[in-house]
């Protein structure tokens, strides 16, 4: 399994992916884990002995721990990025690994002074904050990895003010010039149009009286390249390379400038032959202010093509060379509180405890913990299914028709075109990518598994009544089953479409944990129940960059059965 392409354009994202790759690589012995290696590797990254560094939060989280628990902790990044691997057929992205780092962080005596608060244990009840720390640095690490969107990037909060900031880079035009007015995007699909090159293009007038050309050929070359063949003649004038001007007749080179010396206006002469007439072209062309005047003997009938093509003579037009601006836009994404209660009574949880062997409370703190990890991904693809408004097609399965002569395998095939559309939709949308992870329901599902291995390759995982990955599509798309959001009626069913970003900033969903998910052990009052309080701070968003947020689209599949 690889790894989609991802770049990373933070320094301490770049430090984490460098370090837990490192980890990875070292700790690993003959194919089995080796905890003295990884022990060591560890060691020697905190003594700065090595070119990989300990990330700088969990240098943090080190400093606070003894030799066992810093073994604990190595243990569990390198268990959360294994289960992750598992669960979602590609190995964890670094800026999910930052994201778990920062959650640990968030449990140590540093993180604590910057929060101005105290944090009970995760597992304890003891009153002691500080006495079981490396269990919640811990928990905070397997939780982060194991509860993953798996097509979310994630930006770690600051702990002290709950804000994360994200920065979009973009590039501008400078001035008005080429294809470009001042200011018009030259990022993505926006990008290639003349700006940079001193090459103008004009589609010249082919000059007519009562419908019959006189033989005259005008236009005019300018700064400005208002389509693709012709340019604005209201725009500033410019001067042209002498001797460089050509003149095409319908694609095919018919005449030039004679001469690259002088002053004045430039001779232009040649021919060209059209349905067996040749045609003489001459005329001139005027290198101070970009004028043409040319004339065809006998005259080139109405309907043909000719246009001329000139070059900008910087040296002679040096306030008009063209500037590119790179400019940042800066959002602010504040984090939410999430808070629930669980309490049970003595006698229930006594009961419950000596007839079935349970323990309601921590069968209470399970549930708190799917409940949150459910909620924030449901809540993720409801605004997924917002935003695919913007890119919607439908796919006829025409299965009463096509059944007839096709297996299901061949129609699904087909579907790859109208998928393969809308990823490119996307990519021109977002400025960036296209579709990377389908999210379906149980009658798509069931088809897709049993399609063949060269269309689709399952993952392996068992049927399960929440989200999960089925396998991959193509060999490109990751599916998922998800029982809600995605609607299946009859013989139509919904395909939701997301793509993940090539970075963080660019994704259209961007979450990010300020508080890391906390567990603490309530009191037992005069009432004498026991119970537990769950508590995190986090912003679950959409990219409040618009391009960025459109990497959403819905294929509805129509007449399925």
């Amino acid at each position: 399994m690889t790894q989609k392409n991802s770049h990373y354009n933070r320094r301490a994202t770049s430090a984490v992916a460098q370090f837990v790759s490192a980890l990875k690589t070292e700790s690993v012995k003959g194919g089995v884990f080796d905890s003295a290696a990884a022990a060591d590797f560890v060691q020697t990254a905190l003594d700065q002995n090595t070119s990989v560094k300990v990330p700088v939060q969990l240098q943090a989280v080190f400093d606070e721990a003894d030799d066992k628990q810093v073994k604990t902790l190595t243990r569990a990044i390198l268990d959360g990025a294994n289960t992750y691997e598992k669960m979602h057929g590609m190995p964890a992205p670094a800026d999910l690994l930052e994201q778990a780092i920062h959650l640990a962080y968030g449990t140590t005596s540093e993180a604590r002074k910057a929060m101005g608060i105290t944090l009970d244990s995760a597992s304890s009840e003891h009153s002691d904050p500080l006495s079981l720390q490396s269990n919640r640095a811990v928990v905070a690490i397997l939780s982060t990895m194991s509860e993953a969107i798996p097509f979310a990037h994630y930006l770690p909060a600051d702990i002290g003010s709950n804000e994360a900031k994200l920065a979009i880079m973009t590039h501008q035009a400078g001035s008005t010039y080429g294809s470009y007015e001042q200011g018009d995007l030259l990022d993505g699909a926006y990008s290639g149009e003349t700006f940079i090159s001193s090459g103008r293009e004009h589609l010249c007038t082919i000059v007519a009286a009562a419908g019959v050309p006189t033989g005259a050929i005008t236009g005019k070359l300018t700064s400005v390249q208002a389509t693709e063949d012709t340019c604005d003649p209201a725009a500033a004038a410019i001067k042209l390379l002498r001797g460089r001007t050509l003149v095409y007749v319908n694609g095919i080179v018919a005449a030039m400038e004679v001469s690259g010396s002088g002053t004045g206006l430039s001779a232009v002469s040649g021919q060209i032959t059209l349905a067996g007439t040749v045609h003489q072209i001459g005329g001139t062309v005027n290198p101070a202010n970009g004028d043409i005047a040319l004339t065809a003997t006998p005259a080139i009938p109405v309907g043909n093509h000719v246009l001329v093509e000139g070059f900008i003579d910087y040296e002679g037009n040096e306030a008009q060379t063209p500037s590119i601006i790179t400019s940042v836009d800066t959002f602010s994404l504040f984090a939410k509180p999430w808070r629930v209660l669980t309490r049970q009574s003595i006698d229930s949880r006594t009961q419950m405890a000596n007839e079935l062997g349970l323990d309601p409370y921590s069968e209470g703190v399970i549930a708190i913990q799917a409940q949150f990890a459910n909620e924030r991904h449901y809540e993720v693809l409801r605004k997924a299914r917002r935003l695919s408004a913007q890119n919607t097609e439908t796919f006829d399965f025409a299965w009463a028709t096509q059944g007839d002569y096709k297996v299901r395998a061949d129609v699904w095939r087909d579907f790859g075109a109208t998928l393969g559309a809308s990823s490119q939709k996307m990519a021109l949308l977002t400025m960036n990518h296209g579709i990377s992870h389908l999210y379906v329901g149980a009658n798509v599902a069931a088809q897709m598994h049993s399609l063949p291995n060269d269309i689709f390759e399952p993952s392996g995982v068992f049927e399960r009544p929440g989200i999960y990955r089925i396998g991959r599509l193509f060999g490109r798309y990751d599916v998922y089953y998800t029982p809600k959001v995605v609607a299946e009626a009859g013989s139509t069913a919904e395909i939701l479409c997301i793509g993940r970003a090539t970075d963080v900033t660019r994704n259209p969903f961007v979450l990010g944990d300020a508080v890391a998910p906390t567990i603490m052990p309530l009191a037992v009052n005069s009432d004498m129940k026991t119970g537990a309080a769950f508590y995190a701070r986090n912003f679950t968003s959409v990219n409040p960059h618009q391009p960025s947020s459109l990497a959403c689209a819905m294929i509805n599949i129509t007449n399925l059965f």
